[in-house]
């Protein structure tokens, strides 16, 4: 814990010999950016967490905080094209982000194709 949380955090201040106010403020900010991006909210005014949700979705893309090495490797093409991406914006709107692009709807998984099309047809009466 102490080498994948603390370390990255306090290395930069450490080796750039930062004043402690400078340093507060680093931290400040790397806590509240990390809330964000686990927090499973999209606060309207605020950077979007999706790229982030979906890297803990599908485990193999999107690994940095910006995206510009995921490009240069090539590790967010399971992101273009997704749902996630399309919800990967800067919203100015207090309606949820999932209620203006919501997700494609599920396909039926009963065990019989019959049973999906009695049950469409139950609903359409």
């Amino acid at each position: 814990m102490v080498c994948s949380n603390l370390l990255p955090l306090s290395i930069g201040p450490l080796v750039m010999k930062s004043h402690v106010f400078t340093s507060w403020i680093w931290v400040s900010l790397v806590i509240f950016s990390t809330t964000l991006a686990h927090g499973g909210y999209h606060v309207p005014y605020l950077f979007s967490p999706e790229a982030h949700d979906y890297h803990h979705k599908v485990y193999n893309c999107w690994y940095g905080t910006l995206g510009i090495l995921d490009r240069l490797h090539k590790t967010d093409r399971p992101f273009k094209g997704s749902v996630e991406e399309r919800r990967h914006y800067v919203s100015f709107s207090l309606t949820p982000v999932r209620e203006l692009i919501p997700d494609p709807p599920k396909h039926c998984r009963t065990p019989s194709p019959r049973q999906c099309s009695s049950n469409t047809e139950q609903s359409a009466d």
